[in-house]
């Protein structure tokens, strides 16, 4: 059977796979496109060639048969004809033939049905783009070319038939068109070097693509360096919290939003680091509040112990006479109940986050108020201490949880008021439904000096103190245990400052019962 650690480390194997894979199949489509864009852009020269010398050999054409004439033999074109006529045009031919508009376009020629070279481009001796012709007897120029004598010889029919190719270097095309009335062709040729095209993909696409692409793996290589760079800090922290160092802290740029590095964090990593310093200051805290209490609670076992001892002791030496034992035994009960009451707080504080079902129900709140409000009356005498209740007026706002439990959380809050509130001072107690929430909010304010407010958070942890000079009698587990009891109901207890009396002010919530809500 697979481990936890297997299985981690199976599920971080996995995500290594999928991330190279995605990355992997990235840079193949990547590569890929590239590809498909060169192939694109010789594709386009090759059709912007070959469109090159359809219309130039059909232009040529049907400038040719503008000049031809229309006598018994048509246009005849040759070097030995010595027909005035014949001459005038084959020089206007010649014009056409060398203008600039169609030796743009490649080598033009205008050939008979035999393949016999007529007139040809000035520009034909010099350019790549001539095609095969050889001289014969009689200082005749025939094309040698099967392949131009074939294409002669398909347009014959009177349609413009072009022949196309191309490779790696260069990419051709030769059209030829028949002049419409005679035996004549007119051939434009064209060849075009692919290194024009290659050079500017180069810099117009593969090269910005590229600079783009390491970029891209630059930036996101140094995304997730800073993305690791608070994970690694929050681990380091955690590893040294473990380790029983509290001072440890994530460092101010991974935990807080204003830093100057907040650009590159995401707010969740930030969020993290914030929850993971306060949770280790709250573990400090607890950890010196821990210590602390181990220091008073040695002092609050040790002082009844000792007297105990003593008592005792006199009592088996006969400093303490036979009659005087009740008394002293009495003490002696006094101080073992302290004891006993110290740890029946530290085992509750523990188990008081878990309701039992079977004792939860229903009760009126107010009623509950009322009954502890008189059974604290002879506190409340003794300080002159008013009690203001402002209570829900509906007809009765139902409570459901454990009562008892409930009764002693809302006990301690008026109990903790009448010890900080001076003599003539005054206690105000409030209810209040929420019944969208499904929600008692009870507020217990009093006029008393009040909680600063670093410690507003901190009274509700375990063997916290607000007085550490203990001036104040207690264990630091009242407001504890409320917190726990409340938390075990589902809901919660803060502290304010009191604005009606001035002092401390404490705002808690009930659960309603559920057939209350709406």
């Amino acid at each position: 059977m697979a481990s936890k650690s297997d299985s981690r480390r199976i599920s971080a194997n996995v995500a290594v796979f999928i991330i190279s894979f995605l990355i992997f199949t990235t840079l193949i489509v990547f590569a890929v496109l590239l590809f498909l864009s060169y192939e694109n852009m010789l594709r386009m020269l090759a059709n912007d060639v070959t469109h090159g010398t359809r219309v130039a050999a059909h232009g040529l054409a049907i400038d040719v048969e503008a000049v031809t004439g229309s006598g018994d033999n048509g246009f005849v074109y040759t070097v030995d004809n010595d027909g005035s006529s014949a001459f005038r045009n084959s020089r206007i031919v010649d014009r056409f033939i060398n203008s600039e508009l169609y030796n743009n376009s490649g080598a033009v020629y205008l050939v008979d049905s035999e393949g016999r070279v007529l007139t040809r481009g000035s520009s034909v001796q010099n350019s790549q783009d001539s095609i095969m012709v050889s001289e014969v007897s009689g200082g005749k120029i025939y094309v040698s070319d099967e392949a131009i004598l074939e294409l002669i010889e398909e347009a014959a029919g009177g349609e413009l038939v072009t022949i196309d190719s191309h490779n790696a270097s260069e990419v051709s095309s030769i059209s030829c068109c028949k002049v419409n009335g005679t035996d004549y062709y007119c051939i434009v040729s064209n060849t075009e070097s692919t290194s024009s095209t290659r050079a500017e993909y180069l810099n117009i696409i593969f090269l910005p693509a590229m600079i783009a692409m390491v970029i891209a793996i630059i930036l996101y290589a140094v995304f997730v360096y800073l993305s690791l760079m608070p994970m690694k800090d929050i681990s380091y922290a955690i590893s040294r919290v473990a380790e029983g160092d509290f001072k440890v802290r994530v460092q101010q740029k991974y935990s807080e939003p204003e830093s100057y590095s907040s650009f590159a964090v995401s707010s969740e990593f930030t969020e993290m680091g914030r929850t993971v310093n306060n949770m280790i200051e709250s573990l400090e805290n607890q950890e010196h509040d821990r210590e602390i209490f181990i220091s008073s609670i040695a002092h609050d076992i040790r002082t009844p112990l000792t007297s105990i001892n003593g008592f005792v002791t006199a009592m088996l030496d006969g400093t303490i006479p036979e009659e005087k034992r009740p008394h002293y035994l009495e003490l002696i009960k006094q101080q073992t109940d302290r004891i006993r009451t110290l740890v029946t707080q530290m085992t509750e504080a523990s188990s008081l986050s878990h309701v039992d079902p079977s004792m939860m129900e229903a009760f009126n709140i107010n009623e509950m108020i009322t009954d502890i409000v008189d059974n604290l009356e002879a506190q409340l005498t003794d300080k002159n201490i008013k009690v203001i209740k402002s209570l829900d007026p509906g007809p009765g706002i139902i409570a459901y949880g454990e009562a008892q439990q409930l009764c002693r959380v809302i006990i301690n809050i008026i109990t903790n008021a009448i010890k900080f509130t001076p003599s003539g001072g005054t206690i105000k107690v409030s209810t209040e439904t929420d019944r969208r929430n499904g929600k008692i909010w009870i507020s217990i304010e009093d006029s008393g000096a009040g909680v600063e407010e670093s410690k507003r958070k901190r009274i509700f942890e375990s063997f916290y103190k607000g007085d550490p000079s203990r001036k104040v009698e207690g264990f630091g587990l009242g407001l504890y245990i409320c917190k726990q009891i409340l938390a075990g109901h589902g809901q919660t207890i803060v502290c304010e400052e009191g604005t009606e009396l001035g002092g401390a002010k404490f705002v808690l919530s009930f659960p309603m019962q559920q057939d209350e809500k709406r």
